[in-house]
């Protein structure tokens, strides 16, 4: 497997913003929802990918259960 097809396991809030193509405010209604997973690297609150695919592919309330 080449490292150009691994997918990232964290990503910044910014990126997952511009990923999922949604304001800050739609942003962080989907991490307070529980639709997007946070977790804290050090001083950063980083993205968990995984969750941004799943809301991409079954929407934020899917996501959130």
């Amino acid at each position: 497997m080449s490292e150009t097809s691994l997918k990232p396991l964290l990503v910044s809030g910014s990126t997952a913003r511009r990923l999922l193509d949604v304001a800050n405010t739609k942003y962080w209604e989907l991490v307070k929802a529980g639709a997007i997973e946070t977790v804290n690297v050090g001083g950063r609150k980083m993205v968990v990918y995984s969750s941004l695919e799943r809301v991409a592919q079954h929407g934020a309330r899917k996501a959130a259960a």
